[in-house]
């Protein structure tokens, strides 16, 4: 980005963060409390650290549409479900998994001393959809400064063989399965924070760790394969319309895939405490990036049989 450019992109994103803030206090006022969930004590920090929820959002949108190729329209559709999905589904998936009764019904193991309400969980799909279909839209409009000529169509998916797929979406579940169990021992399970708040105990070493899963909670491996696949439908629209293929458009993919579903940790909730928060913020951000990466460079890599790039439209 040039340095002229600097100053409206900034200037953008706030514009952009604060219009995502204005529908989501809309919609929170519409949405009643859960029961017992509390009012916010300092309702000025929580608009504080919501405001720059937003502005992590609208920053992090904005760096893709600059850097995206593809029409318009698909970067409105693309982006809201790309952004819906990676900010609020996956996440969701793994709340409604731990923090509530029925997950622990299904088997999720270690149950947190705080159960957190399902009406909790629904409102959140609501807020932040809403957020995506509101702003993305007018996200594109604010960043896409791209002349016609450079916005055509384009694939979003690699004309890759059944074989590829399915070769590559192994590499995606064990990759993230590694990454998933290893952070969430070697950062999260060493925490005693952490420990006494699922009442959980550590076996001694990553291997009995995921013995012990294999053994207590083995639908686990299975759920968390399921959001890998989640985490590629959702990832390759981004994927497929970044225009960097090097370390640029890794970089910026790392950073959609790790920062909108976990910058939330730093507003207070009731159900999950400060402490437990912020080690689950540094487990899921270095472990989702890192996975963003790995995605980004797995699906823009040049299939063997045909010399053309993936996203590469042949008739044009």
């Amino acid at each position: 980005m040039k340095a002229k450019a600097v100053l409206p992109f900034i200037l953008k994103t706030l514009l952009l963060s604060a219009i995502m803030l204005a529908v989501t206090m809309i919609i929170g006022m519409i949405r009643p409390l859960s029961a017992g969930e509390p009012a916010a004590r300092d309702e000025g920090t929580i608009m504080l650290l919501l405001f720059i929820v937003t502005t992590v959002y609208a920053l992090v949108i904005g760096l893709v549409i600059k850097n995206a190729r593809g029409s318009r329209l698909q970067l409105i559709i693309g982006l809201i479900v790309a952004f819906y999905g990676v900010q609020t589904v996956v996440g969701q998936i793994e709340a409604f998994f731990f923090l509530t009764p029925l997950g622990e019904h299904m088997g999720a193991g270690s149950a947190p001393v705080l159960r957190m309400p399902l009406d909790f969980i629904l409102s959140q799909l609501i807020v932040w959809g809403s957020v995506a279909a509101v702003g993305t839209p007018i996200a594109v409009l604010l960043f896409d400064r791209r002349n016609r000529h450079n916005r055509k169509a384009i694939p979003f998916l690699p004309a890759w063989s059944g074989q590829q797929w399915l070769i590559k979406m192994a590499v995606v579940i064990l990759t993230y399965e590694l990454l998933y169990f290893g952070f969430g021992y070697f950062v999260a399970w060493k925490d005693p924070a952490i420990l006494e708040f699922y009442q959980g105990t550590d076996p001694g070493s990553f291997w009995l760790q995921l013995k012990q899963v294999a053994t207590n909670t083995p639908g686990l491996y299975g759920l968390q394969a399921f959001r890998a696949l989640l985490w590629v439908g959702f990832t390759l629209p981004v994927i497929a319309m970044i225009r960097e293929k090097g370390w640029t458009g890794a970089f910026i993919t790392g950073l959609f895939v790790s920062l909108p579903m976990n910058i939330p940790h730093i507003i207070p909730n009731p159900y999950m405490p400060a402490d437990v928060r912020a080690v689950h913020f540094v487990e899921t951000v270095s472990s989702t990036f890192i996975f963003g990466i790995v995605l980004f460079l797995l699906f823009t890599s040049m299939p063997r049989k045909k010399q053309i790039e993936p996203y590469q439209n042949p008739t044009t």
